[in-house]
């Protein structure tokens, strides 16, 4: 069983998250109002949690694409840094101490 990534695999991981083109944290919703005449019209918000509080900001229609885009970009930047980090965490955990004499963990 393989414990740690290599220094190349690290920086492969770190290359992936580099070419993804555009991210965005939060969800899209999509709302329907009924208007004056009684015809429908849908509408999307962009919700993001920042500073302790829900922030929605309208998104035009011409822009519902590249928002989801950023979001999938986002949730895939998540989870490429989490294999950095359990790369990292195994790296540091399984190494020896400089002035050590122990084997390292595992």
């Amino acid at each position: 069983m393989k414990t740690h990534a290599s220094p190349a695999e690290r920086e492969s991981l770190l290359a992936k998250i580099k070419r993804i083109p555009v991210m965005i944290q939060g969800t899209l919703t999509q709302k329907s109002r009924r208007r004056a005449d009684g015809s429908r019209a849908t509408y999307h918000q962009l919700q993001q949690w920042e500073d302790g509080a829900n922030h929605t900001r309208h998104v035009p229609a011409a822009q519902v694409e590249a928002v989801e885009e950023g979001i999938l970009g986002y949730a895939r930047a998540q989870d490429l840094l989490a294999q950095v980090a359990r790369a990292d965490e195994q790296a540091v955990l399984h190494a020896p101490a400089p002035d050590s004499k122990k084997k390292p963990i595992g």
